[in-house]
């Protein structure tokens, strides 16, 4: 009886101690990514170069199609939703403006570098893992912070400032033309993009550099996970979209609240 009673402690507490140790891992990483800029300086700059722009490329500019359609859908579907539900009553252009903009731009776009990005990064790592090439780059004395995660990261964090940029101008600026071409609403362009003040834009870059970032680090610490088989592949890869979409979701509360 007394085992049973305490089951849900027990589960809890491993719960928070593996929590924690997921969390100290990746704040490793972010640390060591930066830390060994200071290490190495220049060496191996064109490399880290060359690897940050592919990875800019496939996270940033091989995602525009999928973020103009979905900044355009959303956009479009928040000002008229706006519209038909509070016109008339308030500024429905700072409402639809600041809704779209600071709360659910920065999720989409999280989003799509998790399902496009993160999810690619955790199976290269784990098949490099697998296939020795980490243990190889060791070996020859590489710090993988900086040559596996520091690219990585900086072009997630560049990608995830440009991509917030462009959805928000497809979003609000084809979003309000979508609309209009169907209906009437009683606002111009021009009150719905100067209705994001610019504290409100840069709390949403802020949101999407500590997503992009969060993003990164967990799909690089689960592949790092792998172990000896390639079955663990597609488990590892579980892992880091459920624990990044988990910390992308409380990261947004606390910066919504706090900041």
């Amino acid at each position: 009886m007394g085992s049973i009673l305490l089951a849900p402690i027990r589960w809890l507490g491993a719960t928070a101690i593996a929590t924690l140790r997921t969390g100290a891992e990746v704040f490793s990483l972010f640390y060591g990514a930066f830390a060994v800029i200071v290490l190495a300086r220049l060496r191996g700059f064109r490399i880290v170069l060359e690897v940050t722009i592919q990875q800019t490329l496939f996270t940033g500019v091989h995602a525009l199609p999928l973020v103009s359609l979905a900044s355009l859908a959303l956009g479009s579907l928040i000002i008229s939703q706006v519209q038909s539900l509070a016109g008339g009553v308030v500024n429905t252009a700072d409402i639809a403006a600041h809704v779209f903009a600071v709360e659910v731009l920065p999720l989409v776009v999280a989003l799509i570098i998790l399902g496009r990005s993160g999810t690619a990064i955790c199976v290269e790592l784990a098949n490099m893992k697998l296939s020795g090439e980490l243990d190889a780059l060791r070996s020859m004395g590489v710090a993988l912070e900086h040559f596996i995660v520091l690219p990585r990261l900086l072009a997630g964090l560049i990608s995830g400032v440009l991509l917030t940029i462009y959805g928000f101008a497809v979003g609000l600026a084809g979003g309000y033309w979508l609309v209009k071409s169907v209906g009437s609403l009683p606002f111009a362009m021009e009150a719905l993009l100067n209705a994001v003040r610019e504290e409100e834009l840069m709390k949403t870059l802020v949101k999407v550099c500590f997503f992009a970032a969060a993003i990164v680090l967990v799909s690089i610490r689960e592949g790092y996970s792998v172990q000896a088989s390639a079955r663990e592949v597609p488990q590892a890869t579980t892992r880091a979209v459920v624990r990044s979409m988990a910390l992308v979701f409380v990261l947004n509360t606390m910066i919504s609240v706090f900041l």
